[in-house]
């Protein structure tokens, strides 16, 4: 199977929606020869924060010596985003190899009467198979919706359970309220598995402390009374946790907790005899993490930020480093999805730039430029926009002088989009 085709099996595969639940890709693995029972998983859920949690887990691992994979979602621009390994991401003849295993078994399972396999099914089975073919140790597994019913939830026997902040996001699919979402969140506690968790909610840390006490499990919040910030901006994350310092590679002061949640969880592994890594090896795995669509800077002159964060826990994390005393020299392009709490969101931001231009996502379910205009006028801001996310481009960078930022948020979907036109462009970085 050339990449092409196996590209063109998951298109179709994502046109049969998502179906949450656990049978399908039990027997789904159960056809691969059960490769997550030959891995150390770590698995980690949460609504804020998985996948920079996830990379700095990862990259630590890397550092210790250990060879280790990465499952992350959604991509940026490439399905390889989501599958990395040994520093690297899988080659195209590496994917389709692995789509094409995949889809056999699909086609077996078809033929006994069962459903087709989902995108996600086939995706999570996919990077397991891989990981377990190629005779990794460790994968650090990113769940995709929710916990309890997301595929990455067949993996029954973890080395350790994580979870992020947990916000209102997805209700349509995990339920209302803060509690109910945390339930289906705290699915992916197992049996004496140990469990560690970022800040949350008192409502929510009672959820996942009930749940870790049922099964019988250790649990571990993070001591944020602990920590000390030396240097938190657009240039550097450097603080103390506890006995010792550390920095960052990623931005935000969000980034500081997730680091925290990482170091935690690092700390309870090495402390159960599940790896052996030292302090430095700690440091320097942070140090080098780098996590796309995070905060991340594409280009300069003027400089251009893009970030993922499409609700307003994640819009707010980014919201704490930017002061307003630099408001006159930020400009925002922003695009949303109808899913999200996108009026909550321009509460948010619109007080921190000096021009804001709208636009909308790739896509369907996304927030029309009219609506987000007419939201931004009842707050007072007239903003611009354009439906063609390459004309708002355009338009921002118009309004922008070199000494400048522009930031792009809102959406994954927008911001990858964005990746690719602004590397296109002069000043863009590869």
């Amino acid at each position: 199977m050339r990449i092409e085709q196996a590209l063109d099996f998951l298109n179709q595969s994502y046109k049969l929606g998502r179906k949450l639940g656990l049978d399908n890709i039990k027997r789904l693995l159960n056809k691969l020869d059960s490769p997550e029972r030959r891995l150390k998983i770590i698995h980690v859920a949460g609504t804020n924060g998985k996948g920079s949690t996830c990379a700095m887990i990862y990259n630590v691992i890397l550092e210790a010596g250990y060879s280790a994979g990465f499952y992350s979602s959604p991509h940026l621009v490439h399905y390889n985003e989501r599958f990395s390994y040994n520093g690297k991401l899988i080659k195209d003849s590496e994917l389709a190899k692995s789509i094409e295993k995949v889809k056999l078994a699909c086609d077996e399972l078809v033929a006994e009467g069962f459903d087709h396999p989902t995108e996600f099914e086939i995706l999570t089975a996919a990077a397991l198979w891989f990981f377990d073919d190629i005779g990794l140790e460790y994968a650090v597994m990113e769940v995709g919706l929710g916990g309890k019913l997301d595929a990455t939830n067949a993996v029954e026997e973890p080395i350790v359970s994580v979870i992020t902040p947990i916000a209102l996001d997805h209700q349509a699919y995990l339920g209302d309220t803060l509690v109910a979402i945390a339930g289906e969140k705290a699915g992916i506690i197992k049996p004496r598995v140990p469990v560690v968790s970022g800040l949350q909610l008192p409502e929510v840390m009672e959820v996942l402390r009930n749940t870790a006490n049922k099964e019988a499990t250790s649990f571990y919040p993070i001591d944020e009374s602990q920590l000390e910030i030396i240097r938190c901006d657009l240039v550097e994350n450097h603080f103390r946790y506890k006995e010792s310092q550390y920095k960052i590679g990623l931005l935000g002061r969000h980034q500081i907790d997730n680091a925290i949640l990482a170091i935690e969880t690092l700390h309870i592994l090495r402390d159960d005899n599940r790896i052996d890594l030292s302090e430095e090896e700690i440091k320097k795995g942070l140090l080098k993490t780098r996590w796309p669509g995070r905060l991340e800077k594409i280009a300069d002159n003027p400089a251009i930020f893009i970030d993922g964060g499409h609700n307003a826990h994640g819009i707010k994390a980014v919201a704490q480093i930017l002061t307003p005393e630099e408001k006159g020299r930020r400009l925002l392009l922003l695009g949303m999805r109808s899913d999200k709490d996108y009026k909550d969101v321009l509460d948010l931001v619109l007080p921190l730039f000096r021009e804001v231009v709208l636009t909308e996502p790739v896509g369907d379910q996304v927030v029309s430029v009219e609506e987000l205009q007419k939201e931004a006028a009842l707050r007072g801001v007239i903003a611009q926009g354009d439906r063609d996310y390459k004309k708002a481009l355009s338009l921002v960078l118009e309004k922008a002088s070199k000494e400048d930022q522009i930031f792009v948020m809102g959406s994954f979907y927008l911001i990858g989009e964005v990746k690719v036109e602004v590397l296109g462009r002069k000043g863009g970085r590869r």
